[in-house]
């Protein structure tokens, strides 16, 4: 990684294209289950450009759609690997979100395949808001696949407790009686993950 990302927009690419690689090529169930070695990868390759990204408010990553899927990916994806169960897993979600419908505005969902336009549509499924959460399950069912019913578990979530109760111990927030009853409950197989 360079000392200034993003300056430039062959940087941007490349870079972008090593994210989109290294992710791509990482099997579904890594992706998504937890890992150390994985975090601590992705924290010693991408945390530095994940800074940046933050930094910059992705300011050089709009620009292509490669490029805007890699930001996601960084700051979605990797946020989560790099700070797990911390507050700043979720401190660049508003950011994602801002490039999601970004890329969505500019009519880039067709240009992106089945597995990309799963993780530009994450940032919409990791949202503490009803709305974006609606969206996402209009966009999850737009694309089909299997990742429909993790859409509607994440809604179900927000519209019954307005935010993820799974992210009260990191976020510093007080756990109501009824999320300890959901928390303490048995795992919901689509919902967002309780451990």
């Amino acid at each position: 990684m360079s000392g200034d990302l993003g300056s430039e927009q062959a940087l941007v690419h490349d870079e972008a294209q090593e994210v989109l690689d290294f992710w791509f090529a990482i099997p579904m169930e890594k992706q998504f289950g937890r890992d150390a070695a994985l975090d601590a990868e992705i924290a010693s390759r991408f945390g530095a450009l994940r800074k940046e990204l933050c930094r910059t408010k992705a300011a050089a990553w709009r620009d292509d759609p490669d490029s805007l899927l890699a930001a996601i990916v960084v700051l979605d994806q990797f946020s989560r690997n790099i700070y797990r169960d911390s507050a700043k897993a979720y401190a660049a979600d508003p950011l994602a979100v801002e490039l999601c419908r970004l890329a969505i505005q500019r009519g880039w969902e067709s240009r992106y395949a089945t597995e990309e336009r799963a993780f530009l549509y994450m940032p919409l499924m990791h949202a503490e808001d009803i709305a974006l959460q609606r969206l996402s399950v209009t966009k999850f069912a737009e694309l089909g696949g299997d990742n429909l019913p993790f859409a509607i578990g994440h809604l179900e979530v927000i519209a019954r407790f307005g935010r993820f109760p799974t992210r009260n111990d990191a976020l510093g927030r007080e756990t109501t009686p009824d999320e300890r009853a959901y928390l303490d409950g048995p795992d919901d197989e689509n919902g967002p993950p309780k451990a």
